[in-house]
Formats: structure tokens, sequence, C-alpha cells
């Protein structure tokens, strides 16, 4: 019995690990408007918002409207706020991301589509 708690432990830690990695990773590649670094963990469509458009899209078109988004706002400072889960397995970011003209706040829901954890939902919007 204590092997299977051993191994709940430790299949729970690595999937925690995971999700900060996750959401580290994105950080990163907002730092350096990166959007492949972003939307690799974006599941095969996304709801996607970037201040006043909003829907549903494909990881291809959110990539290039995520590129569209950067070149008009190019990063100067990204930083995470806020890590946590919901209830129903979910997991989110805060993220604050600032740029040259201004101010947003990032929100990242992840939630596991059977393929592991995928980000559902990205919106950028301004603080």
């Amino acid at each position: 019995m204590k092997k299977y708690l051993y191994l709940f432990i430790a299949i729970q830690f690595i999937t925690i690990n995971a999700m900060a990695d996750s959401f580290d990773d994105m950080m990163m590649a907002m730092k350096n408007a990166q959007t492949t670094g972003i939307t690799k963990f974006f599941s095969n469509s996304v709801e996607l918002t970037l201040l006043e458009n909003e829907g549903i899209y494909s990881k291809q078109q959110s990539e290039q409207m995520l590129k569209n988004f950067f070149a008009q706002h190019p990063p100067k400072n990204v930083n995470i706020q806020h890590k946590g889960s919901s209830a129903q397995g979910a997991k989110y970011a805060i993220i604050t991301y600032e740029a040259s003209n201004g101010r947003f706040r990032t929100y990242i829901f992840m939630k596991d589509n059977g393929q592991g954890l995928q980000v559902n939902e990205f919106r950028i919007e301004r603080e």
C-alpha cells in the first residue's frame, strides 16, 4: 500500500512541476515575443482574447494573432503574479505584461484534454 502512496505522491509532484514549467516557459516566451513558445502549449482550438478581439481560434490562427499583438506591443517586462488550480482540475496563471505602450494582464487557463495539460483559454487585457 505504501508503494502506491509513494507513486501517487510522485505523480502529483511531477504534474505540479510540469504545470509550473509550462507557465514559466510561456512567461519567458512572452518576454522574448516568441509565439511558438506560447502556442506549443495550446490545445487544437483555443478561446483567445487579445484586447477587443475575442473568439475560438486554431493553434495556427492564435499564433498569427499573437505575432501581431507582440509587433504592436513589444515586451518590456513580464512577471507571473499568481498561479493556482480550480476544484475542477484546471490550472491557471495571471501574468503582468508590460510593453513600451502600456500594461496588460494575461490570464492563462490549462486543462487536461486527455493529452495532458493544454491551454484552453488565453486572454490579454489592458490593465
